[in-house]
C-alpha cells in the first residue's frame, strides 16, 4: 500500500510541473501575441486616415472606436499632438482627467514618445503610474505629415493599457482561477494576482520570459491550494481514506449486529412514550355506531376525564361522548369515509366527564385489525378549544386593527420582503386613486414615478442582505404617482416588522401638497421682502452710486474734447491710447450700473459655487462709494487659503451689504468719535465653516433691543423697516449657517454669520 501511494505521487508531482511550465508558456504566447497585434493594429489604423490636431471630435471617435470596441482591455485610445499634448481620447468617461495631459509631467512616457519621434518607430513605455492611480504601459506610434519638408511630426496615436484589466481581459479565467500569476518587467513586478502567495504553491512555481520592444517580461505561474488540493493532495486522500473506509465497514458490521438486537426492545418502549407524551389520544375503534374503543393511549383521561380502563373495558363508549348535536354529523362523515376507504379529518364538540364541552379535532381512517383482518377506525383525537378561542380573539384583533387603520387619515401600506403590497388603507385608495383589492400583491413601484420606481427593488434587496439602512425609521420626502399619472410630494416613514417567516414593512405616507404650496408661498414673500430691502438700501445708496458713476462719465467727457482737439491738429499717433482711457472708464461705468441691476433683480434664483473673498469683495465695491461720503473706510481681513461656498450669491451679497450699511450708520450717528474704519473678516471657525464678521466702533445695542434685534419690525433707526436683519436671518439659515452678534469692547459692535464650505467631490 505504501510502495502504491510513493509512486502514485511520484507520478503526480511530475505531471503538475510540466503542466505548469505549459501554462507558463501559454500566458507567455497570450501576452506576446496580443501586445503585437494591439501594436500592428494602432499602426494600421494610423493609416486609415490623415491624423491631425486640427481633426474634429466625430472624425476622432469614427477612426478609433472600433478599434477600441474590438479589442477589449484598452484604458484609453487617445491622440497626442506634436507638442506632446493629449487632445483627444475615447472612451471619456473614466478618462476626463487625461485631457490636455501634458505628457511632460510624465517623464518616462516623455522619454518614449520622444524616441519613437526620433526612430519614426512605434515605441512601448516600460511600466508607469499613470493619472488614474495603477500601473501600466503605452504604445506610441508617431504620425509624420508627408506633405511638409522633412515629415514633420503631426502627432501619435497612442494606447493605454493598464495591467489589472489587460492581464484580465487577456488571460483566461480558468487559468487565473487555478494559478497564482505574476507579471514582471525589467525584475520590478507589475501584476500579482495574489499578495501573499503560501510557500506550498511557490514551491511549484515556474517561469517563462521573451522580449517586446527592448523590455524583458517575465511570467511566472504556481499552481493554488484548491488546483493542488484536486491534482494532488485529493488522490492521496481519496487512498487513505479508502483504507480507513474498509476498516469502517468491518467494524461497522460487527456493531450493526449488536445494535439491531437492543433496538428493537427501544422501539416499543419508545412509541409506549410518545403515545403517552401526546397532547391527544391515539385510538382503535370498532366500526359500529356506539364506537366502543379496542385500544386507547394515556391521553383520554386528560382529553374526556374517563380512564384508559373505562374505555377498554366498555364501560364508556365513544358515542355518548359526541355531542347530540354534532352526532349525525360525525357518523355521515365516518360513513362516507369508509365508503371510499380515505382518511377523515373533522371538528366536533364532545361532554367531558364533569359535564364540560370541548371542541375536538379528529383524524383518521379505516385500517385492518392486524389480529382479526376485520376493518376497524385507527386515529388521534385532540382538544382545540383553546386554539379555536385564540383564533376568535385573532380574528377580533385582526378587525379592531383595520377599523384603526382606515380610521386614520394618512395612508398605511404594508410590503412582504419582495416589496409586494398586503394591505392598502382607505385613505391611501382615497391618495392614490386605487381600491385596496386592486393593488393587492402587485408591486410598491406602481405607485413610484421613474427613476424611482426602476430603483427600488434593487434597494429593497440590498437592505435585506446587508441591513443599512436609508430611509427605515427615517422620515423622507419623495414624490409618489396615483393612479391617473399625476404626482404630488410626500412625506414617508417606514417601519420594520419581522417574524421567524419572513419580512414585513409598514409605510405611514402623508400628502404634504399643501404644505409644499405653503411653505413655497412663504418662500416668496421673503423673496419679496428681501428684495424691497435691497431696493431701499440701493435707494439709500444713490448719491453714493451717482458720485461713482459721475466720475468716469466726467473724465469719459475731458478725454473725448482731448481726442477730438488731437484730430483737429493731426495729432492721430495719441488717438489709441485716449480711445483706451475712454473705454476704460466705460467699464468702470458699466460695471457700477452692473451691479445695481444684480441687486435689484427679482425672480427665480439658483445657488452656484463662487469664492466667499471675491464675493466680499464685489459687495465692498458696492458699498464704498456710500462710505466714502460717510467718510468711512472699509478693511477687509481675509483667510491665507481660498475658500468655495455654494451659496445664492445676490442673496449673501445683500447680507453683507445689510450688515456693512448697518455698522457704518451706527458710527456716523457716533460721529466716528472710536475711529472711522469698518473692518470685515473671513476666516475659518472650530467646526470647518467659513465665518465672515463686520466690526464696527459706533454706540453699540441698547439692552432692550438684543432679544428682538432679529425679529421682524425691529429697528434702532427712525426711519428703518425693521426686516434687514430679519431677512438677512431667513437666508443664512436657509444656507445651513447661523446668524449672531455680540459687543466689541470697548464700543461698538460685532456681527457674524457663518456658511457651509462647498467641498469638491473626488474624481472616480
Amino acid at each position: 500500500m505504501i510502495i502504491i501511494v510513493f509512486h502514485i505521487d511520484s507520478q503526480e508531482r511530475t505531471y503538475i510541473e510540466r503542466i505548469t511550465q505549459d501554462t507558463a508558456e501559454g500566458i507567455k504566447t497570450l501576452l506576446k501575441n496580443d501586445l503585437e497585434k494591439r501594436i500592428t493594429s494602432l499602426s494600421e489604423q494610423s493609416k486609415l486616415s490623415v491624423i491631425s490636431s486640427g481633426m474634429s471630435q466625430s472624425d476622432w471617435d469614427a477612426i478609433s472606436k472600433n478599434l477600441y470596441g474590438t479589442q477589449y482591455g484598452y484604458q484609453a485610445i487617445g491622440w497626442i499632438d506634436s507638442t506632446f499634448h493629449v487632445r483627444k481620447r475615447i472612451p471619456k468617461h473614466n478618462n476626463e482627467v487625461t485631457i490636455d495631459f501634458n505628457l511632460a509631467l510624465n517623464p518616462p512616457a516623455l522619454l518614449t514618445a520622444i524616441k519613437a519621434q526620433d526612430t519614426q518607430q512605434r515605441a512601448v513605455t516600460m511600466p508607469l503610474a499613470f493619472i488614474h492611480g495603477d500601473e501600466g504601459i503605452g504604445i506610441h506610434i508617431p504620425i509624420f505629415n508627408a506633405n511638409t519638408r522633412g515629415n514633420k511630426l503631426d502627432g501619435f496615436i497612442s494606447g493605454v493599457l493598464l495591467f489589472k484589466p489587460y492581464i484580465k481581459s487577456v488571460v483566461p479565467d480558468f487559468l487565473l482561477n487555478e494559478y497564482y500569476f505574476t507579471l514582471f518587467i525589467d525584475g520590478h513586478k507589475v501584476y500579482s494576482d495574489q499578495s501573499n502567495q503560501p510557500a506550498i504553491a511557490y514551491a511549484w512555481s515556474k517561469s517563462s520570459s521573451y522580449y517586446l520592444q527592448g523590455h524583458e517580461w517575465e511570467i511566472n505561474v504556481s499552481p493554488n491550494d484548491e488546483f493542488l488540493y484536486i491534482a494532488h493532495y485529493k488522490v492521496m486522500r481519496i487512498l487513505i481514506a479508502l483504507g480507513l473506509f474498509i476498516t469502517f465497514i468491518i467494524v461497522l458490521a460487527a456493531y450493526t449486529y449488536l445494535f439491531a438486537r437492543s433496538k428493537l426492545k427501544d422501539e416499543r418502549y419508545k412509541i409506549e412514550h410518545l403515545l403517552k407524551n401526546l397532547p391527544g389520544m391515539a385510538y382503535h375503534s370498532s366500526n359500529t355506531i356506539n364506537r366502543p374503543m379496542i385500544l386507547v393511549s394515556d391521553g383520554c383521561e386528560n382529553l374526556t376525564g374517563y380512564s384508559r380502563a373505562e374505555f377498554k373495558k366498555n364501560r364508556m363508549l365513544w358515542r355518548k361522548i359526541i355531542h347530540e348535536d354534532d352526532f349525525k354529523r360525525v357518523e355521515k362523515s365516518l360513513n362516507e369515509a369508509f365508503k371510499v376507504n380515505s382518511p377523515f379529518e373533522l371538528e366536533y364538540r364532545i361532554i367531558t366527564k364533569n359535564s364540560s364541552i370541548k371542541l375536538v379535532w379528529e383524524k383518521g381512517g379505516p385500517v385492518s385489525s392486524i389480529f382479526n383482518g376485520e376493518i376497524i377506525i385507527e386515529g388521534f383525537i385532540n382538544d382545540i378549544t383553546s386554539i379555536k378561542e385564540a383564533e376568535a380573539d385573532l380574528i377580533s384583533s385582526y378587525a379592531f386593527s383595520d377599523a384603526v387603520v382606515n380610521s386614520v387619515v394618512e395612508a398605511v401600506i404594508t410590503i412582504d420582503q419582495h416589496g409586494l403590497i398586503q394591505s392598502f388603507n382607505f385613505a391611501a385608495q382615497v391618495m392614490f386613486g386605487y381600491s385596496a383589492d386592486e393593488v393587492k400583491n402587485k408591486n410598491i413601484t406602481i405607485l413610484m414615478p421613474t427613476p424611482f420606481c426602476d430603483q427600488h427593488d434593487q434597494h429593497l434587496a440590498q437592505y435585506l442582505k446587508t441591513k443599512q439602512t436609508h430611509i427605515i425609521g427615517v422620515g423622507r420626502e419623495l414624490i409618489a404617482k396615483r393612479r391617473d399619472g399625476t404626482q404630488f410630494p410626500i412625506h414617508l416613514s417606514v417601519s420594520e416588522i419581522q417574524n421567524h417567516e419572513n419580512t414585513m414593512f409598514v409605510g405611514l405616507i402623508r400628502d404634504i401638497t399643501k404644505q409644499r404650496a405653503s411653505e413655497e408661498q412663504a418662500r416668496l414673500h421673503t423673496e419679496q421682502l428681501a428684495h424691497a430691502e435691497r431696493v431701499n438700501a440701493l435707494g439709500e445708496m444713490a448719491a453714493g452710486i451717482a458720485h461713482e458713476i459721475n466720475q468716469p462719465l466726467t473724465a469719459i467727457s475731458l478725454f473725448s474734447q482731448t481726442a477730438k482737439n488731437f484730430c483737429e491738429k493731426g495729432k492721430l499717433e495719441k488717438l489709441p491710447s485716449i480711445f483706451e482711457k475712454l473705454s476704460l472708464h466705460s467699464r468702470r461705468a458699466g460695471a457700477v450700473i452692473e451691479r445695481m441691476q444684480l441687486m435689484t433683480k427679482k425672480g427665480q434664483r439658483s445657488k452656484e459655487v463662487i469664492d466667499c473673498i471675491f464675493m466680499i469683495k464685489e459687495v465692498i465695491n458696492l458699498a464704498e462709494s456710500e462710505a466714502r461720503l460717510r467718510n468711512i473706510t472699509i478693511r477687509m481681513t481675509a483667510c491665507d487659503e481660498a475658500v468655495d461656498v455654494f451659496v445664492d450669491r445676490v442673496q449673501i451679497e445683500q447680507v453683507i451689504l445689510n450688515l456693512l450699511r448697518n455698522g457704518m450708520e451706527a458710527m456716523q450717528l457716533n460721529t466716528c468719535d472710536n475711529g472711522s474704519k469698518i473692518e470685515l473678516e473671513i476666516k475659518l471657525n472650530e467646526d470647518k465653516n467659513v465665518e465672515i464678521s463686520v466690526t464696527d466702533t459706533g454706540a453699540g445695542l441698547a439692552q432692550e433691543m438684543r432679544e428682538r434685534l432679529f425679529k421682524p419690525f425691529s429697528s434702532t433707526k427712525e426711519n428703518g423697516t425693521g426686516i434687514g436683519l430679519s431677512i438677512s436671518k431667513s437666508i443664512i439659515e436657509e444656507h445651513g449657517g447661523h446668524i449672531n452678534f455680540c459687543d466689541n469692547k470697548p464700543t461698538g459692535a460685532i456681527f457674524m454669520f457663518t456658511l457651509p464650505i462647498y467641498e469638491k467631490r473626488s474624481r472616480e
